[in-house]
């Protein structure tokens, strides 16, 4: 009975010693920081994530009530430590509800966060001790330093890092605060840096170095309000240059309204689809007045005195040419003023033509092609030179005689008889394929053709005339 009345009083004093002990224990601050929108890609599996932050020297250990083994990792990102996982959010014959996750840390008491979690829900919670910082300078002056970091004020957070590196805690902790210095001295740097672009209008670029800067300090209020004042002024002036370089294209000032298009472009302008397809028309237009692909000539020969060429002198691919020429001696046979070929009347009142020398109506047309040289590599010293060629290549010519006609009887029942002058045309035809040269320089362009006739007729010696070379230069302007 003695013995059972002392073990009695044990077991009570052990557990007044428990309970004092589990007293004394602190308290873990557990802070729910999910940001808005926050989601777990899963694809299509019922899970979430919960992830828990701790800079704290200690580390977590992590129970569940409902799940036997937790699909836990654990990383470091800087001077914290994240412990990430995975729960299922459903699955068949188990109901989570009521589910609780378990925090345990040395000297802390056990926290318990409850976990009603939804598909594809992602919570984070940062774990940290709520005395620790009340300990020492080394953790008040590095919260010190955080917080100047985070309002803008880098020069007086690089001095409260400093402070807290020169504590005994700064050679016992892993700790960052080389790191928050450099970030501080390259924020102040990027500070400086967006102020001149802002003053020199460049709001793109300027917008640029804020993202960057609210990446690297995020909870910075005043680098947010700064990013806004230059995404507002962006939008103004992106839509203003847009307004301008609108009026310039209608009114076709094409330059001025060029240069805004690349400006809004390499901007990313809001408009850029616009900018972007009145710009390609531009450049078109741009192309055709620089290249002049179009070109007119007057063509020299001294049989066909009427001749043109027009040719299409493209700088990237074979264009075609069209080339006529003319002996003016073909506007009579079209009008009926003939001129007749010579005759000698004989004794017996009959007549011999007098073949003549050349024809007195020439013509000739050619249909080929055109085809630049060297037309990559260019050198605006070195002219644009084009090769013309084509086998389909016409020339023709002939002469009209009308002599007396040997049987004429005005009597003569016959109307052949009665006929008092025989007409006749003679005309020769040949095939004649050509090439050639074409240089153009500026807006004007010379050209040289080299044509051969082969006769498919022949009626000496006029054919022995047609049926030669014939060298073709001629001279016009591009378009």
């Amino acid at each position: 009975m003695r013995y059972a009345k002392v073990l009695t009083v044990l077991i009570a004093a052990t557990l007044v010693l428990n309970a004092n002990a589990q007293n004394q224990l602190k308290d873990l601050r557990v802070t729910n920081i999910t940001p808005e929108l926050s989601v777990y890609p899963c694809g299509d599996r019922h899970e979430a994530m919960v992830i828990l932050r701790c800079q704290e020297p200690f580390d977590l250990v992590l129970s569940s009530n409902y799940d036997a083994n937790l699909d836990l990792s654990v990383t470091t990102e800087g001077p914290e430590k994240v412990y990430s996982i995975v729960f299922k959010t459903k699955e068949e014959g188990t109901s989570f509800k009521g589910r609780q996750l378990s925090i345990v840390a040395d000297g802390f008491k056990k926290h318990y966060i409850p976990l009603n979690l939804s598909d594809k829900e992602k919570l984070e919670f940062l774990v940290s001790d709520p005395y620790s910082k009340l300990r020492s300078l080394y953790y008040t002056a590095t919260e010190e330093g955080v917080n100047y970091m985070t309002e803008g004020m880098y020069d007086a957070a690089i001095d409260q890092f400093r402070i807290a590196k020169q504590c005994p805690e700064f050679e016992e902790n892993e700790n960052h605060l080389d790191e928050y210095i450099t970030k501080c001295d390259s924020l102040k740097k990027w500070t400086v840096q967006a102020q001149e672009l802002m003053d020199r209008e460049d709001y793109y670029n300027a917008r640029l170095l804020y993202i960057r800067m609210m990446t690297e300090n995020p909870s910075c209020n005043i680098i947010r309000e700064l990013y806004f004042n230059a995404n507002e002024n962006f939008n103004r002036v992106s839509k203003h240059d847009m307004e301008v370089a609108q009026a310039y294209f209608e009114k076709k000032q094409y330059e001025e309204a060029r240069d805004l298009y690349e400006h809004a472009l390499a901007q990313k302008n809001p408009e850029s689809a616009t900018a972007g397809t009145n710009l390609a028309f531009i450049q078109y237009k741009r192309y055709k007045q620089d290249n002049h692909t179009r070109s007119l000539s007057y063509i020299y020969d001294k049989d066909c005195n009427i001749g043109l060429m027009f040719a299409a002198l493209k700088p990237d691919k074979t264009s075609a040419y069209l080339a006529l020429g003319l002996e003016k001696g073909m506007f009579d046979l079209a009008s009926g003023n003939l001129e007749e070929a010579p005759y000698t009347l004989n004794p017996d009142n009959t007549s011999t033509i007098t073949v003549p020398d050349k024809p007195a109506y020439q013509a000739m047309l050619s249909i080929g092609w055109t085809l630049r040289l060297y037309a990559s590599n260019e050198n605006i010293y070195v002219p644009k030179i084009w090769v013309l060629m084509t086998p389909f290549s016409y020339a023709g010519g002939g002469y009209y005689s009308k002599t007396p006609n040997p049987s004429y009887n005005p009597n003569s029942s016959s109307s052949k008889d009665q006929q008092e002058f025989v007409e006749s045309y003679h005309w020769m035809n040949a095939f004649a394929p050509e090439i050639g040269l074409a240089v153009r320089e500026w807006r004007f362009i010379l050209s040289y053709r080299y044509q051969y006739r082969y006769m498919i007729n022949r009626e000496k010696p006029v054919s022995e005339n047609l049926g030669s070379a014939k060298h073709l230069i001629g001279i016009g302007f591009c378009w």
